[in-house]
Protein backbone atom coordinates (compact mmCIF):
# COMPACT_ATOMS: atom_id res chain seq x y z
CA UNK A 1 0.00 0.00 0.00
CA UNK A 2 1.27 3.21 -0.98
CA UNK A 3 2.12 5.86 1.46
CA UNK A 4 -0.40 8.83 1.51
CA UNK A 5 1.03 12.26 1.13
CA UNK A 6 -0.20 14.36 3.97
CA UNK A 7 -0.15 17.55 1.83
CA UNK A 8 -2.12 15.91 -0.86
CA UNK A 9 -4.36 14.50 1.72
CA UNK A 10 -4.85 17.84 3.29
CA UNK A 11 -5.33 19.39 -0.11
CA UNK A 12 -7.82 16.66 -0.98
CA UNK A 13 -9.66 17.15 2.26
CA UNK A 14 -9.52 20.85 1.75
CA UNK A 15 -10.76 20.39 -1.81
CA UNK A 16 -13.56 18.13 -0.64
CA UNK A 17 -14.43 20.59 2.08
CA UNK A 18 -14.29 23.38 -0.48
CA UNK A 19 -16.49 21.46 -2.86
CA UNK A 20 -18.88 20.62 -0.04
CA UNK A 21 -18.90 24.24 1.12
CA UNK A 22 -19.37 25.36 -2.44
CA UNK A 23 -22.22 22.96 -2.90
CA UNK A 24 -23.75 24.01 0.39
CA UNK A 25 -23.26 27.66 -0.55
CA UNK A 26 -24.78 26.97 -3.92
CA UNK A 27 -27.70 25.16 -2.38
CA UNK A 28 -28.05 27.84 0.26
CA UNK A 29 -27.83 30.62 -2.29
CA UNK A 30 -30.31 28.80 -4.50
CA UNK A 31 -32.65 28.31 -1.62
CA UNK A 32 -32.20 31.95 -0.58
CA UNK A 33 -32.83 33.30 -4.03
CA UNK A 34 -35.68 30.83 -4.53
CA UNK A 35 -37.26 31.98 -1.31
CA UNK A 36 -36.67 35.60 -2.25
CA UNK A 37 -38.13 35.00 -5.69
CA UNK A 38 -41.11 33.27 -4.14
CA UNK A 39 -41.53 36.16 -1.72
CA UNK A 40 -41.23 38.66 -4.51
CA UNK A 41 -43.78 36.72 -6.53
CA UNK A 42 -46.01 36.55 -3.49
CA UNK A 43 -45.43 40.27 -2.84
CA UNK A 44 -46.14 41.07 -6.47
CA UNK A 45 -49.23 38.91 -6.40
CA UNK A 46 -50.29 40.56 -3.14
CA UNK A 47 -49.54 43.97 -4.64
CA UNK A 48 -51.46 43.09 -7.78
CA UNK A 49 -54.31 41.79 -5.66
CA UNK A 50 -54.19 44.92 -3.54
CA UNK A 51 -54.11 47.01 -6.70
CA UNK A 52 -57.06 45.15 -8.11
CA UNK A 53 -58.90 45.50 -4.81
CA UNK A 54 -57.92 49.22 -4.71
CA UNK A 55 -59.25 49.64 -8.25
CA UNK A 56 -62.38 47.78 -7.29
CA UNK A 57 -62.65 49.96 -4.19
CA UNK A 58 -62.11 53.11 -6.26
CA UNK A 59 -64.61 51.89 -8.83
CA UNK A 60 -67.00 51.10 -6.01
CA UNK A 61 -66.39 54.56 -4.53
CA UNK A 62 -66.91 56.18 -7.91
CA UNK A 63 -69.98 54.14 -8.47
CA UNK A 64 -71.12 55.00 -4.99
CA UNK A 65 -70.46 58.69 -5.73
CA UNK A 66 -72.25 58.39 -9.05
CA UNK A 67 -75.17 56.73 -7.34
CA UNK A 68 -75.18 59.45 -4.71
CA UNK A 69 -75.15 62.08 -7.41
CA UNK A 70 -77.88 60.28 -9.32
CA UNK A 71 -80.11 60.01 -6.29
CA UNK A 72 -79.07 63.48 -5.06
CA UNK A 73 -77.68 62.25 -1.71
CA UNK A 74 -75.71 64.73 0.31
CA UNK A 75 -71.95 64.35 0.63
CA UNK A 76 -71.18 62.02 3.53
CA UNK A 77 -74.80 60.94 3.94
CA UNK A 78 -75.24 57.49 5.38
CA UNK A 79 -77.28 54.66 3.91
CA UNK A 80 -79.82 54.92 6.70
CA UNK A 81 -80.26 58.63 6.05
CA UNK A 82 -80.60 58.00 2.34
CA UNK A 83 -83.11 55.23 3.02
CA UNK A 84 -85.07 57.52 5.37
CA UNK A 85 -85.14 60.25 2.73
CA UNK A 86 -86.24 57.75 0.10
CA UNK A 87 -89.04 56.45 2.36
CA UNK A 88 -90.06 60.07 2.95
CA UNK A 89 -90.23 60.65 -0.82
CA UNK A 90 -92.31 57.54 -1.31
CA UNK A 91 -94.62 58.58 1.50
CA UNK A 92 -95.07 62.28 0.61
CA UNK A 93 -94.04 63.36 -2.89
CA UNK A 94 -94.66 60.04 -4.64
CA UNK A 95 -97.60 58.73 -2.62
CA UNK A 96 -99.07 57.30 -5.83
CA UNK A 97 -96.07 54.96 -6.23
CA UNK A 98 -97.28 51.65 -4.80
CA UNK A 99 -94.92 49.07 -6.32
CA UNK A 100 -92.99 46.77 -4.03
CA UNK A 101 -90.21 46.59 -3.24
CA UNK A 102 -89.71 50.31 -3.56
CA UNK A 103 -86.52 51.36 -5.25
CA UNK A 104 -85.13 54.16 -7.34
CA UNK A 105 -85.26 52.02 -10.46
CA UNK A 106 -88.91 51.17 -9.99
CA UNK A 107 -89.56 54.81 -9.10
CA UNK A 108 -87.87 55.98 -12.27
CA UNK A 109 -89.85 53.46 -14.34
CA UNK A 110 -93.03 54.60 -12.65
CA UNK A 111 -92.11 58.27 -13.26
CA UNK A 112 -91.34 57.51 -16.88
CA UNK A 113 -94.79 56.03 -17.29
CA UNK A 114 -96.33 58.98 -15.50
CA UNK A 115 -94.37 61.36 -17.73
CA UNK A 116 -95.58 59.57 -20.84
CA UNK A 117 -99.13 59.74 -19.60
CA UNK A 118 -98.74 63.37 -18.69
CA UNK A 119 -97.13 64.12 -22.05
CA UNK A 120 -100.05 62.47 -23.75
CA UNK A 121 -102.44 64.49 -21.65
CA UNK A 122 -100.40 67.63 -22.35
CA UNK A 123 -100.42 66.94 -26.09
CA UNK A 124 -104.10 66.37 -25.93
CA UNK A 125 -104.53 69.51 -23.87
CA UNK A 126 -102.21 71.41 -26.23
CA UNK A 127 -104.30 70.38 -29.20
CA UNK A 128 -107.41 71.42 -27.33
CA UNK A 129 -105.71 74.66 -26.32
CA UNK A 130 -104.56 75.20 -29.89
CA UNK A 131 -108.08 74.71 -31.12
CA UNK A 132 -109.40 77.02 -28.43
CA UNK A 133 -106.62 79.50 -29.28
CA UNK A 134 -107.62 79.38 -32.93
CA UNK A 135 -111.21 79.99 -31.90
CA UNK A 136 -110.04 82.80 -29.61
CA UNK A 137 -107.88 84.27 -32.38
CA UNK A 138 -110.78 84.13 -34.77
CA UNK A 139 -113.01 85.67 -32.15
CA UNK A 140 -110.32 88.29 -31.44
CA UNK A 141 -109.96 89.06 -35.13
CA UNK A 142 -113.71 89.38 -35.43
CA UNK A 143 -113.80 91.55 -32.30
CA UNK A 144 -110.89 93.66 -33.64
CA UNK A 145 -112.72 94.10 -36.92
CA UNK A 146 -115.88 95.09 -35.09
CA UNK A 147 -113.79 97.42 -32.87
CA UNK A 148 -112.12 98.99 -35.89
CA UNK A 149 -115.47 99.41 -37.55
CA UNK A 150 -116.82 100.90 -34.32
CA UNK A 151 -113.79 103.22 -34.04
CA UNK A 152 -114.23 104.28 -37.63
CA UNK A 153 -117.88 104.99 -36.98
CA UNK A 154 -116.90 106.75 -33.76
CA UNK A 155 -114.34 108.91 -35.55
CA UNK A 156 -116.89 109.72 -38.21
CA UNK A 157 -119.41 110.52 -35.50
CA UNK A 158 -116.82 112.67 -33.67
CA UNK A 159 -115.92 114.46 -36.89
CA UNK A 160 -119.59 115.01 -37.60
CA UNK A 161 -120.13 116.18 -34.02
CA UNK A 162 -117.09 118.50 -34.17
CA UNK A 163 -118.28 119.92 -37.47
CA UNK A 164 -121.77 120.37 -36.05
CA UNK A 165 -120.27 121.93 -32.91
CA UNK A 166 -118.09 124.24 -35.03
CA UNK A 167 -121.12 125.19 -37.09
CA UNK A 168 -123.11 125.71 -33.91
CA UNK A 169 -120.31 127.74 -32.30
CA UNK A 170 -120.02 129.85 -35.42
CA UNK A 171 -123.76 130.39 -35.53
CA UNK A 172 -123.76 131.14 -31.81
CA UNK A 173 -120.80 133.54 -32.21
CA UNK A 174 -122.56 135.18 -35.13
CA UNK A 175 -125.72 135.33 -33.08
CA UNK A 176 -123.87 136.75 -30.08
CA UNK A 177 -122.14 139.28 -32.33
CA UNK A 178 -125.51 140.21 -33.79
CA UNK A 179 -126.93 140.42 -30.28
CA UNK A 180 -123.93 142.51 -29.21
CA UNK A 181 -124.37 144.79 -32.19
CA UNK A 182 -128.09 144.98 -31.55
CA UNK A 183 -127.49 145.73 -27.88
CA UNK A 184 -124.86 148.31 -28.80
CA UNK A 185 -127.20 149.79 -31.36
CA UNK A 186 -130.00 149.72 -28.79
CA UNK A 187 -127.77 151.31 -26.18
CA UNK A 188 -126.59 153.90 -28.68
CA UNK A 189 -130.19 154.52 -29.71
CA UNK A 190 -131.22 154.84 -26.05
CA UNK A 191 -128.30 157.18 -25.42
CA UNK A 192 -129.19 159.16 -28.51
CA UNK A 193 -132.79 159.23 -27.38
CA UNK A 194 -131.69 160.29 -23.91
CA UNK A 195 -129.37 162.94 -25.34
CA UNK A 196 -132.15 164.01 -27.67
CA UNK A 197 -134.53 164.33 -24.74
CA UNK A 198 -131.93 166.32 -22.80
CA UNK A 199 -131.24 168.39 -25.90
CA UNK A 200 -134.94 169.01 -26.37
CA UNK A 201 -135.16 170.00 -22.69
CA UNK A 202 -132.13 172.26 -23.08
CA UNK A 203 -133.61 173.76 -26.23
CA UNK A 204 -136.88 174.29 -24.40
CA UNK A 205 -135.07 175.94 -21.46
CA UNK A 206 -133.09 178.07 -23.92
CA UNK A 207 -136.15 180.10 -24.66
CA UNK A 208 -135.39 182.33 -21.69
CA UNK A 209 -132.33 183.68 -23.51
CA UNK A 210 -134.30 184.73 -26.58
CA UNK A 211 -135.47 188.19 -27.24
CA UNK A 212 -139.02 189.07 -26.26
CA UNK A 213 -140.22 188.89 -29.85
CA UNK A 214 -138.97 185.33 -30.26
CA UNK A 215 -140.16 184.04 -26.86
CA UNK A 216 -143.83 184.20 -27.90
CA UNK A 217 -145.36 180.72 -28.00
CA UNK A 218 -141.79 179.28 -27.78
CA UNK A 219 -142.65 176.31 -25.52
CA UNK A 220 -145.66 175.39 -27.67
CA UNK A 221 -143.45 174.88 -30.72
CA UNK A 222 -141.67 171.68 -31.73
CA UNK A 223 -137.96 171.24 -30.98
CA UNK A 224 -137.02 171.87 -34.63
CA UNK A 225 -138.85 175.21 -34.66
CA UNK A 226 -137.38 176.10 -31.26
CA UNK A 227 -133.88 175.32 -32.58
CA UNK A 228 -134.50 177.51 -35.61
CA UNK A 229 -135.47 180.37 -33.29
CA UNK A 230 -132.31 179.85 -31.20
CA UNK A 231 -130.17 179.71 -34.36
CA UNK A 232 -131.73 182.92 -35.59
CA UNK A 233 -131.09 184.52 -32.20
CA UNK A 234 -127.42 183.36 -32.28
CA UNK A 235 -126.97 184.78 -35.78
CA UNK A 236 -128.39 188.04 -34.64
CA UNK A 237 -126.19 188.09 -31.54
CA UNK A 238 -123.12 187.11 -33.60
CA UNK A 239 -123.68 189.99 -35.98
CA UNK A 240 -124.21 192.33 -33.04
CA UNK A 241 -121.10 190.99 -31.27
CA UNK A 242 -119.00 191.41 -34.42
CA UNK A 243 -120.14 194.97 -34.69
CA UNK A 244 -119.36 195.59 -31.03
CA UNK A 245 -115.90 193.95 -31.33
CA UNK A 246 -115.04 196.10 -34.32
CA UNK A 247 -116.19 199.16 -32.40
CA UNK A 248 -114.17 198.07 -29.39
CA UNK A 249 -111.07 197.58 -31.52
CA UNK A 250 -111.50 201.12 -32.86
CA UNK A 251 -112.03 202.52 -29.39
CA UNK A 252 -108.80 200.94 -28.13
CA UNK A 253 -106.75 203.11 -30.47
CA UNK A 254 -108.57 206.27 -29.42
CA UNK A 255 -107.38 208.87 -26.88
CA UNK A 256 -106.09 207.69 -23.44
CA UNK A 257 -109.15 208.86 -21.48
CA UNK A 258 -111.49 206.92 -23.78
CA UNK A 259 -109.18 203.90 -23.53
CA UNK A 260 -109.36 204.04 -19.71
CA UNK A 261 -113.16 204.09 -19.83
CA UNK A 262 -113.20 201.18 -22.25
CA UNK A 263 -110.70 199.20 -20.16
CA UNK A 264 -112.76 199.79 -17.03
CA UNK A 265 -115.80 198.48 -18.87
CA UNK A 266 -114.01 195.37 -20.14
CA UNK A 267 -112.49 193.62 -17.09
CA UNK A 268 -112.37 190.29 -18.90
CA UNK A 269 -109.30 191.38 -20.85
CA UNK A 270 -107.51 194.02 -18.77
CA UNK A 271 -108.41 193.07 -15.23
CA UNK A 272 -107.27 189.91 -13.51
CA UNK A 273 -110.03 187.46 -12.67
CA UNK A 274 -108.63 186.89 -9.19
CA UNK A 275 -105.44 186.18 -7.30
CA UNK A 276 -103.62 182.90 -7.95
CA UNK A 277 -101.81 183.07 -4.61
CA UNK A 278 -100.50 185.18 -1.71
CA UNK A 279 -97.04 186.29 -0.57
CA UNK A 280 -96.07 184.30 2.55
CA UNK A 281 -92.63 185.80 3.14
CA UNK A 282 -90.07 188.13 1.58
CA UNK A 283 -86.31 187.52 1.70
CA UNK A 284 -84.73 190.91 0.89
CA UNK A 285 -81.21 189.58 1.18
CA UNK A 286 -81.76 186.79 -1.36
CA UNK A 287 -84.30 188.90 -3.28
CA UNK A 288 -86.83 186.05 -3.25
CA UNK A 289 -90.41 185.54 -2.11
CA UNK A 290 -92.30 182.48 -0.90
CA UNK A 291 -95.75 182.19 -2.48
CA UNK A 292 -98.74 180.14 -1.34
CA UNK A 293 -101.03 179.43 -4.29
CA UNK A 294 -104.20 177.49 -4.96
CA UNK A 295 -102.29 174.90 -7.01
CA UNK A 296 -98.90 174.60 -8.67
CA UNK A 297 -100.31 172.47 -11.48
CA UNK A 298 -99.12 173.98 -14.75
CA UNK A 299 -96.63 176.30 -13.03
CA UNK A 300 -92.99 175.84 -13.98
CA UNK A 301 -89.72 177.70 -13.39
CA UNK A 302 -89.43 180.82 -15.53
CA UNK A 303 -93.14 181.74 -15.36
CA UNK A 304 -93.76 185.45 -14.63
CA UNK A 305 -96.07 186.47 -11.74
CA UNK A 306 -97.38 189.95 -10.95
CA UNK A 307 -97.74 191.21 -7.40
CA UNK A 308 -100.72 193.41 -6.42
CA UNK A 309 -101.92 195.09 -3.29
CA UNK A 310 -104.53 192.88 -1.57
CA UNK A 311 -107.19 195.62 -1.34
CA UNK A 312 -108.80 195.07 -4.77
CA UNK A 313 -109.75 191.48 -5.61
CA UNK A 314 -109.73 192.29 -9.37
CA UNK A 315 -107.14 194.99 -9.95
CA UNK A 316 -106.09 196.20 -13.36
CA UNK A 317 -102.87 194.80 -14.76
CA UNK A 318 -101.30 198.25 -14.74
CA UNK A 319 -101.71 198.47 -10.93
CA UNK A 320 -99.10 195.81 -10.19
CA UNK A 321 -96.51 196.51 -7.48
CA UNK A 322 -93.78 194.17 -8.70
CA UNK A 323 -92.84 191.35 -11.06
CA UNK A 324 -91.40 188.02 -9.83
CA UNK A 325 -90.12 184.96 -11.71
CA UNK A 326 -90.81 181.42 -10.50
CA UNK A 327 -87.55 179.61 -9.62
CA UNK A 328 -88.73 176.40 -7.95
CA UNK A 329 -91.84 174.41 -7.03
CA UNK A 330 -91.65 173.52 -3.34
CA UNK A 331 -94.96 171.73 -2.88
CA UNK A 332 -98.42 171.17 -4.38
CA UNK A 333 -99.43 174.68 -3.26
CA UNK A 334 -96.08 176.35 -2.55
CA UNK A 335 -93.47 177.95 -4.82
CA UNK A 336 -90.48 180.25 -4.60
CA UNK A 337 -89.77 183.15 -6.97
CA UNK A 338 -87.08 185.76 -7.36
CA UNK A 339 -87.89 189.45 -7.55
CA UNK A 340 -87.36 190.80 -11.05
CA UNK A 341 -88.90 194.25 -10.68
CA UNK A 342 -90.17 196.12 -7.63
CA UNK A 343 -90.15 199.59 -6.09
CA UNK A 344 -89.09 200.97 -2.74
CA UNK A 345 -92.20 203.16 -2.77
CA UNK A 346 -94.53 200.17 -2.98
CA UNK A 347 -92.49 197.24 -1.61
CA UNK A 348 -93.69 193.66 -1.66
CA UNK A 349 -95.42 192.83 1.61
CA UNK A 350 -96.66 189.63 3.22
CA UNK A 351 -100.26 189.06 2.16
CA UNK A 352 -99.96 190.72 -1.24
CA UNK A 353 -101.86 189.04 -4.02
CA UNK A 354 -100.11 187.22 -6.83
CA UNK A 355 -101.50 186.58 -10.33
CA UNK A 356 -100.10 185.24 -13.58
CA UNK A 357 -99.39 187.80 -16.22
CA UNK A 358 -101.79 186.75 -18.97
CA UNK A 359 -103.67 183.57 -18.06
CA UNK A 360 -104.46 181.02 -15.38
CA UNK A 361 -101.56 178.96 -14.06
CA UNK A 362 -103.46 175.71 -14.53
CA UNK A 363 -104.17 176.30 -18.24
CA UNK A 364 -102.06 176.49 -21.38
CA UNK A 365 -103.51 179.36 -23.47
CA UNK A 366 -103.24 179.54 -27.23
CA UNK A 367 -101.22 182.51 -28.51
CA UNK A 368 -100.85 183.62 -32.13
CA UNK A 369 -97.91 185.92 -32.97
CA UNK A 370 -98.12 187.95 -36.20
CA UNK A 371 -95.92 190.60 -37.76
CA UNK A 372 -92.18 191.26 -37.54
CA UNK A 373 -90.78 190.74 -34.01
CA UNK A 374 -87.65 192.88 -33.73
CA UNK A 375 -86.92 192.67 -29.99
CA UNK A 376 -83.42 194.11 -29.70
CA UNK A 377 -83.54 196.80 -32.46
CA UNK A 378 -81.08 194.94 -34.67
CA UNK A 379 -83.50 194.77 -37.59
CA UNK A 380 -83.66 190.95 -37.50
CA UNK A 381 -86.82 188.99 -36.88
CA UNK A 382 -86.65 187.56 -33.31
CA UNK A 383 -89.81 185.49 -33.66
CA UNK A 384 -88.18 182.35 -32.22
CA UNK A 385 -86.98 184.25 -29.15
CA UNK A 386 -90.45 185.73 -28.62
CA UNK A 387 -92.10 182.33 -28.97
CA UNK A 388 -89.69 180.96 -26.34
CA UNK A 389 -90.69 183.78 -23.98
CA UNK A 390 -94.39 182.95 -24.46
CA UNK A 391 -93.78 179.24 -23.92
CA UNK A 392 -91.70 179.99 -20.82
CA UNK A 393 -94.60 182.04 -19.47
CA UNK A 394 -96.92 179.04 -19.98
CA UNK A 395 -98.45 179.80 -23.37
CA UNK A 396 -98.92 177.55 -26.39
CA UNK A 397 -98.04 178.89 -29.85
CA UNK A 398 -100.54 178.55 -32.71
CA UNK A 399 -100.33 179.77 -36.31
CA UNK A 400 -103.98 180.65 -37.02
CA UNK A 401 -106.64 182.43 -34.99
CA UNK A 402 -109.55 180.21 -33.92
CA UNK A 403 -112.36 180.57 -31.36
CA UNK A 404 -110.06 178.87 -28.84
CA UNK A 405 -107.28 181.48 -29.29
CA UNK A 406 -106.60 183.44 -26.10
CA UNK A 407 -104.33 186.22 -27.36
CA UNK A 408 -102.98 187.67 -30.62
CA UNK A 409 -99.63 189.48 -30.41
CA UNK A 410 -99.25 192.19 -33.06
CA UNK A 411 -95.51 192.77 -33.55
CA UNK A 412 -95.97 195.39 -36.28
CA UNK A 413 -94.83 195.63 -39.86
CA UNK A 414 -91.25 194.88 -40.95
CA UNK A 415 -88.76 197.60 -41.81
CA UNK A 416 -88.99 199.09 -45.29
CA UNK A 417 -85.82 197.35 -46.43
CA UNK A 418 -87.24 193.93 -45.62
CA UNK A 419 -88.90 192.51 -48.70
CA UNK A 420 -89.50 189.13 -50.24
CA UNK A 421 -92.12 186.43 -50.61
CA UNK A 422 -91.91 185.39 -46.95
CA UNK A 423 -92.47 188.98 -45.79
CA UNK A 424 -95.43 189.31 -48.14
CA UNK A 425 -96.95 186.06 -46.91
CA UNK A 426 -96.50 187.12 -43.28
CA UNK A 427 -98.18 190.49 -44.01
CA UNK A 428 -101.19 188.64 -45.48
CA UNK A 429 -101.30 186.29 -42.47
CA UNK A 430 -101.09 189.31 -40.15
CA UNK A 431 -104.03 191.08 -41.82
CA UNK A 432 -106.09 187.89 -41.90
CA UNK A 433 -105.34 187.04 -38.23
CA UNK A 434 -106.14 190.56 -36.95
CA UNK A 435 -109.44 190.55 -38.87
CA UNK A 436 -110.34 187.12 -37.48
CA UNK A 437 -109.42 188.27 -33.95
CA UNK A 438 -111.81 191.22 -34.30
CA UNK A 439 -114.54 188.86 -35.51
CA UNK A 440 -114.08 186.47 -32.59
CA UNK A 441 -113.42 189.21 -30.03
CA UNK A 442 -109.93 187.82 -29.28
CA UNK A 443 -107.66 190.17 -27.38
CA UNK A 444 -104.92 191.82 -29.49
CA UNK A 445 -101.76 193.01 -27.69
CA UNK A 446 -98.73 194.89 -28.97
CA UNK A 447 -95.17 193.61 -28.62
CA UNK A 448 -94.18 196.08 -25.89
CA UNK A 449 -97.33 195.27 -23.91
CA UNK A 450 -96.52 191.57 -24.10
CA UNK A 451 -92.94 192.14 -22.95
CA UNK A 452 -94.22 194.23 -20.08
CA UNK A 453 -96.70 191.47 -19.15
CA UNK A 454 -93.87 188.96 -18.87
CA UNK A 455 -91.71 191.39 -16.89
CA UNK A 456 -89.32 192.44 -19.66
CA UNK A 457 -88.53 195.41 -21.83
CA UNK A 458 -86.63 195.91 -25.05
CA UNK A 459 -83.72 197.33 -23.03
CA UNK A 460 -83.55 194.14 -20.95
CA UNK A 461 -83.34 192.06 -24.13
CA UNK A 462 -80.73 194.33 -25.74
CA UNK A 463 -78.49 194.13 -22.66
CA UNK A 464 -79.34 190.47 -22.10
CA UNK A 465 -79.86 190.97 -18.38
CA UNK A 466 -82.65 191.00 -15.86
CA UNK A 467 -84.24 194.37 -15.21
CA UNK A 468 -82.89 196.23 -12.24
CA UNK A 469 -85.00 197.27 -9.26
CA UNK A 470 -86.77 200.59 -9.89
CA UNK A 471 -86.43 203.34 -7.26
Amino acid sequence: MATTNPTVYRMTIALIVFVLLTFILTITTYLFFRQKTDQQALAKAAEQSASEKGGQLLAAQQENQTLRELIGAAEGAKIDDIQADLNGLFTTDFAGFNEEPKSYGRLVAWLRGEFKRLNADIRSSSEAVKKEQEKANNAQAEATKRTNDANTQKQEAIATRDQQKADFDKKRADHEEQQKQLLAARKEAEEKASRLQRLIGTITDGGQYLSAGRQKDYRAKEAEEQLELIYAEIKSLTADLKSRNELLAKLRVADPELQAEVLAATPKFDRIDGFDGRILSVDERERTVLVSCNTTRGVRPGMILHVFAPDDARPQIGERKAVVEVTSIEGPALLRARIRRDSTHTPILTGDGVATSLWDAATSPEVVIVGYADLDGSGDNDLKHLEDLVKKAGGRIAQEVTPTTTLVVDCGTPPADKTGEAIAQESKRMSRSLATAKQYGVRVMGLDALLDAVGLSRADIRTDRLPAMTR
